[in-house]
């Protein structure tokens, strides 16, 4: 009696164990796809600014091609949004509560931002942009503090200091290259910074309640709706008249840079939160030098590979303090 009730214990403990590796590779497995679709997804965010300045070759201007950008890539957020409509029926009623919310976090993370950065491109080289952009989880550490009380350790100051005096020895460089107008585009793309980690942090609440695939969709339909009032203000119906090249270029912009990376980094947020999809994907600055030298014919010295060097180094200690 005693070896069966012996027999049952070491079963139950057994079974029990067997559950916990299950579940815990489980979980190792949800958060190195949640990781890895922020990564990917930040390679290819990395491919705009290339893209962008190649189209500025044309003559055209940042709106047109934001609109060009979201009239391409609308379809696509239309189609997913109501195959899940149908596919989950019971999503009505959460996504009428939380419709025009998730509205205006689009309009900060894919209008403001992205018209924000359009605009920097203008003025500094797609090096510098991303390097800046790049440099938006310290931004979320800094919003984390500030509104919601997370704390700062020296550890994490350390990091901030280095990602911006990384950002500042590539900007120094520029800046004896190109004039004031660095200045100009850098706080554009600064200020694209700021709304884009605003997204973030508001994002993942609103994420666990509908789906990425949801809120993708309506924060898109935010964006998408500003960006036509936008241009309806500034241009005529025949200024959507462009280039073939140009309508190839967003075609990219609209389908690599915007809807595959957008589900990606929705995806990625609801597996493992906004600090740690917004510190994934160092290659990213490195994807868009290569580029830029090889594509655009950018110049890449000393100053490029210690700044990118430096806010890397910076963007994965914060990663390893998670």
């Amino acid at each position: 009696m005693e070896q069966t009730t012996i027999s049952s214990n070491s079963t139950s403990t057994s079974k029990k164990q067997r559950n916990t590796r299950s579940a815990l590779r489980n979980k190792l497995s949800a958060h190195k796809i949640g990781l890895l679709c922020a990564f990917f997804a930040t390679c290819l965010f990395s491919t705009k600014g290339i893209f962008v300045k190649l189209a500025y070759q044309y003559g055209v201007d940042s709106i047109t091609l934001m609109t060009y950008r979201m009239l391409l890539s609308l379809p696509f957020y239309i189609g997913v949004f109501a195959w899940m409509i149908t596919k989950t029926p019971t999503l009505s009623s959460r996504i009428k509560a939380q419709f025009l919310p998730v509205m205006g976090i689009g309009f900060l993370g894919y209008y403001l931002s992205s018209y924000f950065d359009l605009e920097g491109l203008n003025y500094i080289s797609s090096q510098l942009e991303r390097l800046l952009l790049f440099t938006y989880p310290t931004v979320v550490v800094i919003l984390s503090w500030l509104i919601f009380g997370n704390r700062i350790n020296r550890q994490v100051i350390g990091a901030l200091i280095l990602a911006y005096a990384g950002v500042f020895v590539l900007f120094y460089h520029d800046l004896g290259k190109q004039g004031e107008g660095v200045i100009t585009g850098s706080l554009l793309v600064l200020t694209a910074c700021f709304t884009f980690a605003c997204y973030l942090l508001l994002s993942k609440s609103k994420i666990q309640q509908l789906g990425s695939l949801v809120f993708t969709c309506i924060a898109m339909f935010g964006a998408s709706f500003m960006i036509f009032v936008h241009f309806s203000v500034v241009h005529d119906i025949k200024d959507l008249s462009i280039p073939l090249p140009v309508f190839w270029i967003s075609l990219w912009l609209a389908i690599g840079c915007t809807v595959i990376p957008s589900f990606l980094m929705s995806e990625g947020i609801a597996r493992v939160g906004p600090e740690q999809a917004s510190i994934v994907g160092g290659s990213g600055p490195v994807l868009t030098a290569l580029m830029a030298v090889f594509l655009l014919g950018e110049a890449f010295t000393v100053y490029h590979f210690l700044g990118m060097l430096m806010v890397i180094v910076a963007i994965v200690w914060l990663s390893v303090r998670k």
